[in-house]
C-alpha cells in the first residue's frame, strides 16, 4: 500500500484535502492514483527495454518526422533532435493517429532564451502528477499539505490554490519589503517549492533578521529549475533546517531526474525516462564521468515524441550500486547557472520574472536581456515572423524593471553562444552575484 499522507504531519484540513483529492480521482476515473502505483513499480524494476520499444514502435507508424526509420528497434537508430529541429518541423511531429485538439499545448519558458510549443496527451499530463506526489515524498511532500510555490507568474486560480494548499511567492522584486512579507508566508509552511537562487536570497534574509529552523514549521524544501550550488545549500540548512530534494526537469518532459536528501548525485527516474550523456561535438556516448550533452527519451511523449532529445544542458553520469542494483545517476548538471539583476533602485529582480513572461510573447525566435549599468538594460532579439510586438516586449521589462529603467530593445539576427554551445539569456555585467 503506497503511503499517500502522513498523520503525524499532516494536519485535519491537510488531510481532507488529500483524501478528497484521491476519492474525486476516483470517481472522475483520472487514473492518478494508477499511476502513483506504476511509478512505484518502474522505479523498483523498471522495464527500460520494453518502454522504449513502445515509443519508438508509436513514432516510426504513426509520427511522419520518423516516417524514414520505419525499420528502427535501437534508440541509436534514431537521430538526436532538439528544440531548432523540431521548431521547424513542428507539423511532423504531431502523430497521425491524433488531432492537435486532442492534445495539450505546453510553451516552455526558454531556459537558454528559446521559449517553445509541446505538445501532450492528457495521459503523460497525469503521469507527470503522479512522478511529483510519488518522488516528492523523499522530502516528506504529500498532497494536501501547505506548501509555498515560488514563480513569476500565478498561473493557478484562486480556487485551486486554495484546494491545493498552496501560498503564491513572487520572487519578482527581491526587495527588503518584498522579503520580509516572504519571510511571514513562510513561517505558515510545512513546504517550499522553488528556485535555488531565490531560496538563497530568503535564507540570507532569514538570517539577517535572527530566525533560527525553530522559528519555522517547514519538513522541506524541493528546488527547481536549476542546480542548487554548495554555498546556497549551507545557507538554506542553516536557516532552515530540514532535509532538501533538488530536481531536474523541464516543462516539455517532467521530472527527469532527482536528487534526494540522501543522493550525491541525481537519481535518473528510469519509471518514464531514458537518458543518455553525448559528446559535445557529435553523437557519440562519453564515458562515464565524461561531460557531455543531456540527451533525454521520454517514454510517455505520444503527443509529440521526445526521443534522444537533446535538453541544451551539460552533464556527467555515473552509475552506483543501490542494493544489489546498478543505478544511473547524473552526477552534475550545467548549463543552468542564471544571474540575478538589478532595479534601477538596486532592488534585487530574480532573472526568471522575465524568462516566464517572456515565454507568451508571440514571434521571439531567441532573446537575451543584458543588464550593462545601474540603470542601463539591453534586450537582444531575434524576431521569428511578422508578429513581433516590440511595445508588448517593452511592457514586460518596464513593468518589472520600472519606468525608470533605461531600456534598448534591440533586434538582431544572431546571439552568440558560450563555448559549451548554451546562450545565456541573462547576463549581469553591471553586479556579478
Amino acid at each position: 500500500m503506497i503511503k499517500l499522507y502522513d498523520p503525524f504531519v499532516m494536519n485535519v484540513g491537510e488531510i481532507t484535502r488529500n483524501r478528497l483529492f484521491f476519492i474525486a480521482d476516483k470517481l472522475l476515473k483520472k487514473n492518478i492514483y494508477s499511476q502513483i502505483k506504476d511509478v512505484e513499480k518502474a522505479t523498483v524494476d523498471p522495464d527500460i527495454e520494453h518502454q522504449m520499444k513502445r515509443i519508438i514502435r508509436h513514432a516510426v507508424h504513426h509520427v511522419p518526422y520518423y516516417s524514414a526509420f520505419k525499420d528502427a528497434e535501437n534508440l541509436s537508430d534514431l537521430p538526436v533532435i532538439d528544440k531548432q529541429i523540431i521548431r521547424e518541423n513542428m507539423g511532423f511531429f504531431i502523430p497521425n493517429n491524433v488531432t492537435k485538439d486532442e492534445l495539450i499545448k505546453v510553451t516552455t519558458s526558454g531556459s537558454s532564451g528559446t521559449p517553445m510549443s509541446f505538445y501532450r496527451t492528457s495521459e503523460k499530463k497525469v503521469r507527470q502528477i503522479a512522478e511529483v506526489i510519488y518522488l516528492g515524498r523523499s522530502v516528506g511532500y504529500y498532497f494536501g499539505m501547505k506548501h509555498g510555490f515560488i514563480r513569476a507568474t500565478h498561473p493557478k486560480g484562486r480556487l485551486n490554490l486554495l484546494l491545493q494548499n498552496e501560498i503564491h511567492i513572487d520572487p519578482t522584486n527581491l526587495s527588503e519589503t518584498n522579503l520580509e512579507e516572504i519571510r511571514q508566508k513562510v513561517k505558515s509552511l510545512k513546504m517550499i517549492i522553488g528556485f535555488p537562487s531565490t531560496l538563497y536570497e530568503i535564507a540570507l534574509f532569514c538570517l539577517k533578521k535572527g530566525d533560527k529552523p525553530s522559528d519555522f514549521k517547514l519538513k522541506g524544501i524541493i528546488c527547481t529549475a536549476e542546480p542548487l550550488l554548495d554555498k546556497q545549500r549551507s545557507f538554506i540548512e542553516k536557516a532552515f533546517g530540514c532535509p532538501i530534494q533538488v530536481r531536474y526537469a523541464t516543462e516539455e518532459l517532467g521530472l527527469v531526474a532527482v536528487q534526494h536528501p540522501d543522493d550525491a548525485g541525481y537519481r535518473i527516474n528510469e519509471a518514464s525516462f531514458f537518458v543518455e550523456i553525448l559528446k559535445l561535438d557529435d553523437d557519440t556516448p562519453c564515458a562515464e564521468g565524461e561531460e557531455g550533452r543531456i540527451v533525454v527519451t521520454d517514454f510517455y511523449s505520444f503527443g509529440m515524441p521526445l526521443i534522444r532529445y537533446d535538453t541544451g544542458d551539460l552533464g556527467t553520469m555515473q552509475t552506483r550500486l543501490k542494493g544489489k542494483k546498478k543505478t544511473p545517476y547524473l552526477s552534475s548538471i550545467s548549463g543552468r547557472k542564471i544571474e540575478l539583476i538589478y532595479s534601477p533602485s538596486c532592488e534585487k529582480i530574480s532573472p526568471f520574472s522575465i524568462n516566464v513572461k517572456m515565454k507568451d510573447v508571440e514571434g521571439v525566435k531567441k532573446f537575451q536581456f543584458i543588464q550593462k549599468g545601474k540603470n542601463d538594460y539591453v534586450m537582444n532579439v531575434i524576431p521569428d515572423s511578422s508578429f513581433f510586438n516590440e511595445e508588448q516586449v517593452m511592457n514586460i521589462l518596464r513593468d518589472i524593471l520600472g519606468e525608470d529603467a533605461d531600456i534598448r530593445l534591440i533586434p538582431v539576427e544572431d546571439i552568440p553562444t558560450l563555448a559549451s554551445g548554451k546562450t545565456p539569456y541573462i547576463v549581469n555585467e553591471y553586479i556579478k552575484t
